[in-house]
C-alpha cells in the first residue's frame, strides 16, 4: 500500500476515531491519534494483514485492517484489528460493508475482534448468523492466544475469561460509546462483562457453533442478492472466462439469422464488453448497439473498439426498463440475462423488451442456462422452508471469479419451493473489497422456456441444447456440456 494512502488513513483515524477517557495516562476528551509511521510499523510487509478502504471519489470515507491467520487443521481466522468511518458518513453502513468484507466469507474457522464498541458486537453476530458466547471463546482460547501474536495490542497474559466476562488487555482507553447503553445493545455488557480500563471485549464466533436462523434476517438477506448481482457480475474477469472464448464460433452461427446482410441492424440486450457486437462490426455488421447495466462492463467494451472505424453503438441501461423506441432486424440475448433475476416478473419483463425491439420478420437469438440438466446432476435439492440452514451450509468458490462454470453439483442449491438455483461467490484480490455473494438464479427447461417467450408473442424458429462456443453441435438435454437452451424466435 502506497505512503499516501497510510497518510490518508492516519488522517482519518485521528480525525475521526473518538476522544480518550481519562482513565489513562491522556488527558479526558483529547483526540486519539495514529500516525503515518505507526500504521507502516502495525501493517507494512505484513503478509497476512489486509484493508478494506472505502472512498468518495478521493476522499478516504472508512478503513478497516484485519488480520486473516491460518491455523492449521482449522482454517483462517479474521481479526478485524482497527475500524474507522468518517464521522459525517455514519449511519450509511460503510462500517457494515467494511466489516462484511472481513467476516463475510462462510468457510473461515473464525471471525472477532477485540472492541468497546456494542455495535460491532451485532454486526459480527449478524453477518457470521452466529452468537458470541463466552462459552466457546473459553474452548477455543489458545488457538486465538495464537492469533494474537500477530495482534501488536493485544496482551494474551492478561485475558480475564470467566461465565459472564471475556476481555483482553490493548492498553487503550477511549470514550465508550454512547450507543453501548442502548436497551438492544445492552446484552453484550451483560453477555462479556462491563468494560474495565485498559481492556476491550474479546469478541469471536466459530464455524461449529450453530447458526441462528432469523426469517427477517434471512429475507432482507434474498431481497439484497439483484444487487449482490450485479456487484458480482461486474467483477467477473470476462475475457478470462473459457465460456467467452468461442465468440467467432458463435457468431458464425447467428450470422445464418442475419437476412440483411451488413446492413442490418442489431441489438444486443446484455452485451457484457460487447464481444458478439465487436466481432460482427470486425465482419463489417456496422450498425448495431449493445446495451448492459454494468457502467464498467460498457465502458470497457467502448475502448476495446474504439480504434474501430465503424463501431457499434454502447448504452449503459437495465434491459428490465429498456425502450430505445426503434426496432432491429436482430436481437442477441445470451448467456443468461434472462433468468439472472430470482423475480420472474424481471425475466418477463427482459423477454418482452426482446419482444418490443424486434422488427416484423427479424430473428431473435436467446440463451438461457439449462434446467434439466442442473436437475440432472444436483446433489442438493431442498426446501429452504423446512430446512433453511441448508444454504447456510452450502460451500462458498470463487467460480464466478475463475471459471464461470456454475454447474458445479456441490457448489449450486435448488430451492424446492420456488425452484431457484443458490450459489455463494467470493470475491477477492481484485482491487475491490473483499466479498462473499449469494447469487440467485432462474433456469429453465426448454418447454418451460418457450412456453413463455410464446406468452409474449414470440414463435419458436429452431431451439437446441448447446454449450459455450460450440453452437453448431445440437446436444441432448443432460449431455455434461448442454448448459445453454439456444432458441431463435420471430414474431
Amino acid at each position: 500500500m502506497a505512503d499516501e494512502v497510510y497518510q490518508q488513513c492516519a488522517e482519518l483515524y485521528s480525525q475521526h476515531y473518538g476522544k480518550y477517557s481519562g482513565e489513562g495516562s491522556m488527558p479526558k476528551g483529547q483526540r486519539i491519534r495514529m500516525s503515518m509511521a505507526m500504521y507502516k510499523r502495525f501493517y507494512a510487509d505484513k503478509d497476512d494483514m489486509y484493508v478494506s478502504l472505502c472512498y468518495e471519489g478521493d476522499k478516504l470515507l472508512g478503513h478497516a485492517f484485519f488480520l486473516k491467520k491460518n491455523i492449521e487443521g482449522k482454517g483462517v481466522c479474521s481479526w478485524v484489528t482497527q475500524l474507522v468511518v468518517h464521522s459525517s458518513y455514519r449511519n450509511n453502513k460503510i462500517g457494515s460493508k467494511l466489516l462484511q468484507s472481513a467476516w463475510g466469507f462462510s468457510d473461515f474457522f473464525a471471525w472477532g475482534l477485540a472492541t468497546a464498541n456494542a455495535i460491532t458486537l451485532k454486526t459480527l453476530e449478524a453477518v457470521t448468523w452466529r452468537k458470541i458466547t463466552v462459552e466457546y471463546i473459553e474452548n477455543n482460547l489458545e488457538i486465538l492466544k495464537e492469533v494474537m501474536d500477530s495482534i501488536p495490542f493485544a496482551d494474551k497474559n492478561r485475558i480475564l475469561l470467566s461465565a459472564k466476562q471475556s476481555m483482553v488487555f490493548t492498553d487503550f482507553y477511549p470514550e465508550l460509546e454512547a450507543s453501548n447503553k442502548k436497551k438492544s445493545l445492552k446484552v453484550y455488557a451483560q453477555r462479556l462483562g462491563k468494560i474495565k480500563p485498559g481492556y476491550e471485549w474479546l469478541a469471536f464466533t466459530f464455524a461449529d457453533q450453530t447458526m441462528i436462523y432469523d426469517e427477517k434476517h434471512f429475507t432482507r438477506l434474498l431481497d439484497f442478492s439483484e444487487q449482490q448481482l450485479k456487484e458480482a457480475y461486474e467483477r467477473m474477469d470476462m475475457p478470462a472466462q473459457p465460456w467467452t472464448q468461442g465468440t467467432e464460433n458463435e457468431i458464425n452461427w447467428v450470422e445464418n439469422y442475419i437476412t440483411k446482410e451488413k446492413g442490418a441492424e442489431i441489438l444486443d440486450i446484455g452485451c457484457g464488453q460487447g464481444r458478439h457486437l465487436i466481432e460482427l462490426a470486425r465482419r463489417g455488421y456496422a450498425n448495431a448497439c449493445g446495451i448492459d447495466f454494468s457502467r464498467k462492463n460498457i465502458t470497457k467494451a467502448m475502448s476495446l473498439c474504439h480504434a474501430q472505424e465503424e463501431a457499434p453503438q454502447f448504452i449503459c441501461a437495465d434491459a428490465r426498463q429498456l425502450n430505445l423506441g426503434r426496432k432491429f432486424d436482430v436481437v442477441l440475448c445470451l448467456y443468461d440475462v434472462i433468468g439472472s433475476f430470482r423475480n420472474e416478473k424481471d425475466n418477463m419483463k427482459i423477454l418482452r423488451n426482446v419482444k418490443r425491439h424486434l422488427r416484423r420478420g427479424g430473428r431473435a437469438v436467446v440463451s438461457v442456462m439449462n434446467m434439466e440438466l442442473t436437475e440432472s446432476i444436483a446433489t442438493n435439492c431442498v426446501s429452504l422452508k423446512e430446512s433453511p440452514t441448508a444454504l447456510l451450509h452450502l460451500p462458498p468458490s470463487d467460480t464466478m471469479a475463475r471459471s464461470g462454470n456454475v454447474f458445479k453439483p456441490n457448489l449450486f442449491l435448488i430451492n424446492k419451493d420456488d425452484g431457484l438455483v443458490y450459489r455463494k461467490e467470493q470475491f477477492y484480490e481484485d482491487g475491490m473489497l473483499s466479498a462473499e455473494y449469494l447469487v440467485v438464479d432462474k433456469r429453465y427447461t426448454m418447454d418451460e422456456f418457450e412456453e413463455l417467450a410464446q406468452k409474449v408473442g414470440l414463435k419458436t424458429v429452431e431451439k437446441r441444447y448447446v454449450q459455450a462456443g460450440h453452437w453448431d453441435k445440437a446436444l441432448n438435454a443432460a449431455d455434461p456440456g448442454a448448459k445453454e437452451l439456444l432458441f431463435v424466435f420471430t414474431l
